[in-house]
């Protein structure tokens, strides 16, 4: 279930207000946002008005409150499952990858260290020894012609485990002795090459050249007369700042224009190009959004300056951005990132209102 607006957000009241107080937020913003004294936008004014008004006709009324009370609280209680859901869903994934771990290490021990694994090698059971037609006779009381059995050989399957055990042990001495050799000739001619007589001389030579042959002075930079300098604002108030200047100063960067009056106190709603709704209130520089008919939730502003906004912090992934130019009506964009944080996809919107 969505909620698309929080009303106790809008008349700034807590949830736990009583009917005096809500009716006494809702009479001071009405003297402040009405269309007959509200300064600025009159569109913005008028829908500020809308939101104050619709918020005030559903908390006044008991029953309304009710109703719209139980579908926020059903609305949080499937956003916490949600959640739930997930980290348990993470929990599960983690566990899996660390047996995953665990079993790769066991293969990579049973094939560098020659240990079987369970049910791949087994020994077979040695043949029972050939019983003598006659009886073994005492120590020292041997006939001539009798002769003792033959003792039981090692398992056929044994013995290939222990002689494949001792392969690889000696092919890993070798190779590791084989790269100390290596490691120590490499250092023995890297220091005879570094302290040979022929460095010493090109020293000596590069020195005595300095010496003979000082370096030129670098010819001094000439100022620019006044007249050729480019304009502080541009050349015409038509061209953005960032336009070239035309004429004898084309190609030469200019001093961008004034930064738009920041807005401490207003509100947007949007949709994005993909469908995505979102309004942003902003009261006294914290904002607020509420994304997608989901709960309302405190952004955080990531990077804030003289032209730009960008808040995050709006849904539990934190895969969202929006980034917002400070005065512009068609300067809202929305940020898609993967888990790494990087940005794959970025979507315009179109909003109604200015928050920032």
């Amino acid at each position: 279930m969505k909620i698309d607006v929080d009303h106790y957000l809008v008349l700034g009241v807590p949830r736990t207000a009583d009917a005096a107080t809500i009716r006494a937020a809702y009479v001071d913003l009405a003297k402040k946002y009405h269309p007959d004294v509200a300064s600025g936008n009159p569109e913005l004014a008028a829908y500020n008005f809308r939101q104050i008004t619709a918020a005030y006709q559903v908390l006044s009324d008991p029953e309304d409150r009710a109703r719209y009370d139980a579908r926020v609280q059903s609305a949080l209680d499937a956003e916490r499952a949600r959640r739930e859901q997930a980290a348990r869903a993470a929990s599960t994934a983690r566990a899996a990858k660390a047996a995953a771990k665990i079993r790769s290490r066991q293969r990579l021990a049973a094939i560098l260290f020659g240990k079987a694994q369970s049910g791949s090698l087994r020994p077979m059971a040695p043949r029972p020894a050939a019983t003598p037609s006659r009886a073994v006779p005492a120590p020292g009381r041997i006939p001539p012609g009798f002769f003792y059995p033959p003792r039981p050989m090692a398992p056929p399957a044994a013995r290939l485990i222990h002689a494949d055990a001792m392969a690889r042990r000696r092919a890993a001495m070798i190779l590791a002795t084989v790269l100390m050799v290596f490691i120590g000739v490499a250092g023995y001619l890297a220091q005879r090459y570094f302290h040979a007589p022929g460095f010493e001389v090109m020293a000596a030579s590069e020195a005595t050249r300095s010496a003979a042959d000082p370096l030129p002075e670098k010819p001094r930079s000439v100022p620019v007369p006044q007249m050729q300098q480019p304009s502080q604002y541009g050349a015409s108030p038509e061209l953005p700042p960032s336009a070239p200047v035309p004429g004898a100063t084309a190609g030469r960067a200019a001093v961008p224009k004034p930064a738009p009056a920041e807005i401490t106190d207003g509100q947007s709603v949007c949709v994005a190009d993909d469908g995505a709704k979102f309004a942003i209130i902003n009261r006294g520089g914290e904002p607020t959004v509420i994304y997608n008919g989901a709960s309302p939730v405190r952004a955080s502003v990531q990077f804030s300056d003289r032209y730009l906004v960008v808040l995050t912090g709006i849904v539990p992934t934190d895969t969202i951005m929006i980034g917002i130019l400070r005065g512009q009506d068609n300067g809202t964009h929305v940020y898609y990132a993967d888990p790494r944080g990087v940005i794959v996809q970025t979507v315009a919107a179109r909003c109604e209102g200015r928050a920032y």
